[in-house]
């Protein structure tokens, strides 16, 4: 396999040949100004506007791969608290603590609360500073531990895999459901 190259102006760290752990944070780094653009001036209205009867809003999404993205380093990785429950996230929005809207019905999506976004990107950014905080322990060895031995089938690879490819699918939700709430 050939390495990645990118240009000087786009190193990360100066070096001529991207390391996986670098392309990783870059795609990190990248989702989070494509969201970023996606959100734009939301208003929270648009945040919690559903485009259909099971469609799910901008705002229970935004959780969604938030809590997520906690959940796989945090806890299943590390087997430390996640972010949510440690710094006290659940009862600023009085979610449930073990609550990540996996299995989500779509009673449970309608009845979802607003919140303030500002809080939420908070979050966010307190979540994605340790993932990058993480990355940047993992050597290329522990890219293949399985840290569960009931999900042999997650590496620790195969979940940054995984996270990357779920958050940029969401922000591509988001994207289109802003559009969507724009048109009506």
């Amino acid at each position: 396999m050939l390495p990645v190259k990118m240009s000087r102006s786009t190193r990360l760290h100066g070096e001529d040949q991207m390391t996986l752990n670098e392309f990783i944070e870059d795609a990190f780094n990248t989702e989070l100004e494509y969201l970023m653009d996606a959100l734009g001036d939301i208003t929270p209205e648009e945040l919690m506007w559903r485009a259909g009867p099971e469609a799910n809003p901008i705002g229970w999404i935004l959780w969604h791969m938030t809590r997520v993205e906690d959940m796989w380093f945090q806890f299943f990785i590390q087997r430390q608290p996640e972010i949510w429950e440690k710094d006290g996230w659940n009862e600023k929005f009085g979610l449930p603590t073990r609550d990540n809207g996996f299995d989500h019905t779509q009673e449970q999506v309608a009845n979802f609360p607003a919140y303030d976004l500002s809080e939420m990107l908070e979050y966010g950014k307190a979540v994605r500073a340790a993932t990058l905080s993480y990355l940047k322990t993992v050597t290329p060895e522990q890219m293949d531990m399985v840290p569960r031995e009931a999900r042999p089938d997650m590496s620790v690879g195969r979940i940054f895999r995984q996270v990357v490819g779920e958050i940029y699918q969401h922000q591509g939700h988001i994207a289109y459901l802003k559009g969507l709430a724009l048109t009506r």
